[in-house]
């Protein structure tokens, strides 16, 4: 069934009609996202897919303008272009390096050149079923595009034949670009337009499918290692403060310690003194001062005894106000 007044089938515009408001959204995608690298992969293919239904529907027509051979050209040109692109899409959006050749110059010997000679062909003939035969080409080009995609996955997942993503991309790929750089035997045996349409277009979707699932699983795992990264620098951040905060009551303490050393031998305290000194002002018991010297506790209250009488005070607090020990932090 042909869409009034075309010879476009109402599959293929349903098709059109599809991809349409996929374009929509990887263009709006492309806006929000400018540093993707990806996405413009996308709508290339979209682009020249689109372009492919559209022509490939419409054309030939009587009722449009220009001669048969010219809308025939223009049909064949998009069924040539589009396969042409896969190679590089599928080298580019799935990282297969053992696709470059056919990305980069295999399209061009196999698929483009093979293109001029069919309008070639077609122009001296004036007859399209001979200038098909030219098609055999990019047919036999398509089987060796197939081993090379396998090559091309084995070498991609090296240490990882059986894993589950590995069968899904695999599967995808042969599904999808099979019939695409196929195309040239789809036009070869005048398959109908709804066949046609409905084999391409439906492994293009699932190529974009592919696609766009794993750059969603690439996206979100972009998003937890930022939230990861961001909880850590909380973290960080908090730990450092407390790192500052311990390193600043240390100077402040190495500081009194010093003015209380200071003071000490204005008094003449011996060495012992001063380091039991050192042990008062920061808070420790008689005890804790004797077993930290390993001294006797008796012996740490004679020397404490000579240290009041030297400063002449009666007491801890007023010796270590008079040793200016207020600064200095008390254990905890």
């Amino acid at each position: 069934m042909l869409l009034p007044g075309t010879e476009m089938h109402w599959v293929t515009f349903g098709f059109v009609c599809v991809e349409l408001v996929i374009l929509f959204y990887l263009l709006i995608h492309r806006f929000a996202r400018p540093d993707s690298r990806t996405i413009g992969l996308d709508i290339s293919l979209i682009t020249l897919l689109l372009v492919y239904n559209i022509t490939g529907g419409l054309l030939p027509d009587p009722n449009l303008p220009g001669s048969f051979f010219v809308q025939e050209c223009i049909a064949y040109a998009t069924g040539f272009i589009t396969p042409a692109y896969f190679p590089y899409y599928v080298y580019k959006a799935f990282g297969l390096e053992k696709m470059e050749f056919h990305a980069r110059r295999g399209v061009i010997y196999f698929l483009v050149l093979p293109y001029f000679l069919f309008v070639t062909v077609f122009a001296i003939r004036d007859d399209l079923d001979h200038a098909k035969n030219i098609l055999v080409i990019p047919v036999v080009y398509a089987l060796w595009v197939l081993v090379t995609l396998q090559k091309s996955i084995r070498f991609k997942y090296t240490h990882s034949h059986t894993s589950r993503d590995v069968k899904e991309e695999a599967s995808v790929l042969f599904f999808s670009l099979t019939p695409w750089v196929g195309l040239p035997f789809i036009a070869y045996f005048n398959l109908s337009q709804s066949v046609e349409a409905t084999v391409t277009n439906t492994g293009f979707l699932l190529l974009l499918a592919l696609h766009v699932k794993q750059t969603v699983e690439q996206v979100r795992n972009e998003h937890n290692r930022l939230i990861a990264s961001e909880t850590q620098l909380l973290t960080w951040n908090e730990q450092l403060q407390k790192e500052v905060d311990k390193r600043t009551k240390e100077l402040e303490r190495i500081g009194a310690e010093e003015r209380i050393l200071q003071n000490c031998h204005i008094y003449r305290l011996t060495g012992r003194e001063k380091e039991i000194v050192l042990f008062i002002c920061r808070g420790n018991s008689y005890r804790q001062i004797a077993e930290s010297l390993f001294i006797a506790e008796r012996t740490v209250t004679k020397h404490v005894q000579n240290i009041f009488d030297k400063v002449n005070v009666s007491n801890k607090l007023e010796l270590l106000n008079k040793l200016g020990a207020t600064a200095v932090g008390q254990p905890g």
